[in-house]
């Protein structure tokens, strides 16, 4: 179920809220009945906000409501394209960002990536942050060495915080006490990859999810997900993936019935880990 939070959208939200219910049950609800609403209702699968503009009383309540149900997706459906809003919404990890008028292709879409993420919650006794992105790469996640892990507790999270922005190898050692050279030896020995490639790879798992919103541009995600040269980013991606930002984007837009954004992420890690 998909519980519809109508932000002063009015007629407008209507029509959008029809073209989910052609997949989903959706029940409309305000933003003072929406916690009571996700707190008795055990199949309350999805949130969406539906704006026209969002001002920052009505964001904060989005970061409050994913505090409060981190497990559970939250889609944002807005009138204007803004860049900025998009990278609000990445680092807030709200789960999709729709631009209206709503198309049935984008729609069926924003569907089959929720797909999996549903059937995981679902499936999970413990139920962790929904965004349809992997949270670290799993280089990190496998590799851990229990000998050093202590050294440096919270800097995965430091990264999967400050990926969007400028991050250098001695601005990380200097934030956890150690030389850029102990903290190069032990940030490796811990997960058997350097910083730079862990961060490069953080990066590109976001790249993909932001890739899966047709609003925003390559050169957009690039930045948004910590590359300042496209360039680059290009080149990183293709030698990542097997295929350039832009053919990784078309080949969403073509998934058959059932597969999603998140089903191609992990197929991609699979094929070049």
């Amino acid at each position: 179920m998909l519980l519809w939070v109508d932000m002063c959208c009015g007629a407008h939200g209507a029509a959008s809220a029809a073209e989910f219910a052609r997949h989903c049950q959706v029940r409309p609800t305000d933003q003072q009945h929406l916690w009571a609403a996700l707190s008795l209702a055990s199949n309350a699968d999805v949130i969406c906000f539906d704006f026209e503009h969002p001002d920052m009383s009505c964001l904060k309540f989005m970061t409050d409501t994913k505090a409060r149900f981190p497990s559970v997706p939250i889609i944002m459906l807005m009138s204007q394209q803004s860049a900025d809003v998009v990278l609000w919404a990445l680092r807030a990890r709200i789960f999709d960002v729709l631009l209206k008028p709503l198309s049935a292709r984008e729609v069926l879409r924003c569907v089959q990536r929720l797909s999996p993420v549903l059937e995981a919650r679902r499936t999970q006794s413990t139920r962790s942050n929904a965004t349809g992105a992997e949270a670290i790469p799993d280089e990190a996640r496998y590799h851990a060495r229990r000998h050093s892990r202590g050294k440096l507790d919270g800097v995965l999270g430091y990264i999967e915080k400050n990926y969007a922005q400028p991050i250098s190898e001695q601005e990380v050692a200097k934030e956890y006490g150690l030389s850029p050279f102990e903290f190069s030896r032990v940030f490796r020995a811990t997960h058997g990859i350097t910083f730079r490639d862990y961060l490069s790879e953080c990066r590109l798992v976001q790249s993909k999810r932001l890739l899966s919103i047709a609003q925003v541009s390559v050169s957009d995600v690039a930045a948004m997900a910590g590359f300042n040269d496209p360039s680059y980013f290009a080149r990183l991606f293709r030698k990542r993936t097997g295929s350039s930002p832009s053919a990784y984007r078309a080949s969403l837009l073509t998934l058959p019935k059932g597969a999603g954004a998140a089903t191609l992420i992990e197929a991609d890690s699979e094929a070049t880990g």
